[in-house]
């Protein structure tokens, strides 16, 4: 019957369609002309790197020294809530709420409006604005039916915070400072930095997220990148800038650049910042739009940016290695007024 050829093809028709949205969803931005064309992340670009006088006297790292000020609880956090969990006490709280006081006042400074995000978003909101891949490896799930998500990052709900709307040029560019608690599965690193609290699966952090115009997306892409870049230079952090290589980037970005903490225990550096420009790859979908005398809807999409300014428990890690002196740790001159202390004494030493 004809009711049943209708049916019959609207199924169809659902079908293709969910299969040439997510064969879509694989096809990545285009990689911007002054990118790193390489497929080997190793081959990443260092283009920044800020050396200071360290002053440790004695080489702890940033797990045991968070146990010697007495600011955490390892085992009970595990056996609380399972791999990877942990209880901040006393100094690893005021240090935790020290820092990202800091970060939201550092942005303030910088005309960037403090958003507090939701926690959960819908599915159909957070697959805008992730990857497929993203679902299996970072995302958790909320219900049976899968049809919310807790947040990885605040620059998920934030993309979202003007879906579907058309924006006055006179008001752009529009800078957000989000603060959010972040939750990731972290399936992809087994392995990879499990002690401590630098890689966990809940943790809290301020982040830049900006809406521009297409013309002006790459002088504040700098723009941002430098607001990372000053915040670790004012905590006396030595880092690196690191350019990630086309290979290596993710699909939503046109361009990435990593900051990487150095930590001297381990002689390593390690990730504490991601800035990407996405330039219009998530406005499209999102349908976010600047109202300008432009004809072609393509030519009137915004472009959104999106930084790490700090993850407070990454932050705290690498300020634990590069401030300790031979009896506690050295409180950053920017951080004293949000602490009230200038020092944090070891409880006890290691065996």
């Amino acid at each position: 019957t004809i009711k049943k050829k209708i049916y019959s093809l609207e199924k169809k028709t659902f079908l293709l369609e969910k299969l040439k949205t997510e064969t879509l969803s694989l096809i990545g931005n285009l990689i911007h002309n002054s990118g790193v064309f390489l497929k080997d992340e190793n081959k990443s670009r260092v283009f920044i790197w800020k050396k200071f006088k360290i002053f440790y006297d004695n080489f702890y790292n940033h797990v045991d020294l968070l146990r010697m000020i007495g600011g955490v609880d390892y085992k009970r956090g595990s056996l609380v809530s399972g791999q990877r969990g942990y209880f901040l006490k006393s100094p690893g709280i005021i240090l935790n709420l020290s820092i990202l006081r800091y970060g939201l006042d550092f942005l303030l400074k910088r005309n960037f409006v403090p958003l507090q995000t939701p926690l959960f978003m819908d599915k159909k909101k957070i697959r805008k604005c992730c990857q497929l891949n993203d679902f299996e490896e970072q995302l958790y799930v909320l219900g049976k039916n899968e049809e919310k998500y807790l947040i990885a990052t605040s620059e998920q709900p934030i993309s979202s915070f003007h879906a579907e709307e058309k924006i006055e040029l006179n008001q752009l560019p529009l800078k957000y400072a989000g603060f959010s608690s972040c939750f990731r599965k972290e399936s992809g690193s087994h392995g990879k930095d499990t002690l401590g609290i630098f890689r966990v699966h809940h943790f809290e952090k301020i982040e830049q997220f900006i809406i521009s115009q297409s013309s002006k997306s790459w002088y504040l892409f700098e723009e941002m990148l430098k607001n990372a870049q000053d915040f670790y230079l004012s905590l006396n952090l030595p880092f690196i800038s690191i350019e990630i290589p086309s290979g290596s980037i993710n699909n939503t970005a046109s361009k990435k650049i990593d900051l990487l903490g150095w930590f001297p225990v381990s002689k390593t550096h390690r990730e504490l910042v991601s800035c990407s420009n996405c330039t219009d790859f998530q406005s499209r979908d999102l349908n976010i739009l600047q109202n300008s005398s432009k004809k072609k809807k393509e030519d009137n999409f915004v472009h959104l940016l999106n930084s790490t300014l700090c993850a407070s428990s990454r932050t705290i890690c690498c300020l634990l290695e590069n401030h300790q002196n031979s009896s506690g740790i050295l409180i950053p001159n920017v951080l004293k007024s949000y602490t009230g202390i200038s020092f944090v004494p070891f409880l006890k030493r290691n065996t």
